[in-house]
């Protein structure tokens, strides 16, 4: 009787401790749950500095391209616009104001670049130049585009290595597409002159040229480029010429307009991407040293490197500019259209601002290749 009663007892304290025991088991399991579900609080946040890594190496590559199709700017982030006078410095120029919060000056020894606030073109050396977007002021800062510090400042004051062993030369219209007429003079046949001059000129100084034609006949403008690319031409050349009222007159040089941007006529079709934005800063040099020759040797007013979505640009496989050589309609142009002599000047001046492209891009040491 004894044993049955303690037996009872043992079991009642083994039921007791098992009692106790359970819940203890119960929180250590719930609380190791717990825990196990607040670890994945932590995913988040490496999925934002994931994130984070991606749009910033999305926007290095951005800035570093302008071969690929760029929405307009609207903001002053740092993708899209640059300090100029910090931009500046690293090519040894000093900054100043000529119009105070108006007109920047930026010059070293070789190149003065001068911008004004809200406009969309600016002066290098003396030379027009139109920008893809306005010059802004912001918390003290003058901001210039990084698509216009690629395509326009970069290109001048730091040209990249290249060579020049082919020149495509095309004479703008040509037979049913006579292009401009005054007085019976037709644009196409003093393009066709001015690059046969130029060819000449070209030759003599050892350069291999390709012309689009050397006769009067028709030519649509796809079959223009495809020549110089059929030939491996290094750079293309068309040759134009303006018409508007008496009063207009001057040279102006197009090249086509880098991507996204709108061009220095508002474009009405599309801004993406083409095969001619490869060369965005090639072009710009190029438009640059021949508009400088036009300016300079032939006194023609400055209209100034310009961009447009031109049919002979936008799709070539090398730097290609247009030059628009003056007003057939022009008063004072004319003078120098209809002169054999001053036509020769104009022929002379193109010829010489392809041989300043060459020369410079040829010159660059290696160690300044991009």
């Amino acid at each position: 009787m004894k044993n049955t009663f303690l037996t009872r007892i043992s079991f009642l304290l083994i039921a007791a401790v098992l009692c106790c025991w359970n819940p203890c088991v119960a929180n250590a399991a719930t609380t190791k749950q717990q825990t196990g579900t607040a670890r994945p609080v932590s995913i988040p946040k490496k999925k934002q500095t994931q994130t984070t890594k991606t749009q910033a190496a999305t926007s290095k590559a951005t800035t570093k391209s302008t071969t690929q199709a760029q929405p307009k700017v609207t903001t002053d982030s740092t993708s899209g616009y640059q300090n100029v006078v910090t931009w500046g410095k690293k090519h040894g120029m000093r900054a100043a104001w000529t119009q105070k919060n108006k007109t920047l000056r930026l010059s070293n020894d070789s190149t003065t670049i001068v911008l004004n606030i809200g406009a969309r073109h600016a002066s290098i050396n003396n030379i027009k130049f139109a920008l893809c977007q306005n010059v802004k002021m912001s918390g003290g800062n003058v901001l210039v585009s990084t698509q216009d510090i690629n395509t326009a400042l970069e290109a001048i004051t730091n040209p990249r290595k290249n060579a020049v062993r082919i020149v495509a030369i095309d004479p703008g219209h040509g037979g049913s597409q006579p292009g401009a007429k005054y007085s019976g003079k037709l644009e196409k046949d003093i393009t066709l002159m001015i690059a046969k001059e130029v060819r000449t000129i070209l030759q003599n100084k050892g350069v291999k040229v390709i012309m689009t034609r050397t006769t009067d006949r028709t030519m649509d403008l796809k079959t223009r480029p495809k020549i110089a690319e059929q030939n491996h031409a290094d750079i293309f050349v068309s040759i134009h010429l303006n018409a508007a009222a008496a009063d207009a007159n001057g040279v102006e040089v197009f090249t086509t307009t880098p991507a996204g941007a709108q061009s220095t006529t508002p474009d009405s079709g599309s801004t993406a991407a083409t095969r001619g934005n490869k060369y965005d800063a090639a072009n710009a040099l190029l438009a640059y040293h021949i508009q400088r020759q036009l300016v300079q040797k032939v006194q023609f007013s400055d209209r100034g490197v310009k961009r447009k979505r031109l049919g002979v640009l936008y799709d070539t496989a090398m730097p290609a500019v247009l030059v628009e050589a003056g007003f057939i309609s022009g008063s004072k142009d004319q003078k120098k259209l209809f002169s054999a002599a001053e036509r020769s000047k104009i022929a002379k001046s193109i010829a010489e601002g392809i041989l300043s492209y060459k020369k410079t891009v040829e010159s660059v040491k290696p160690a300044e290749k991009h």
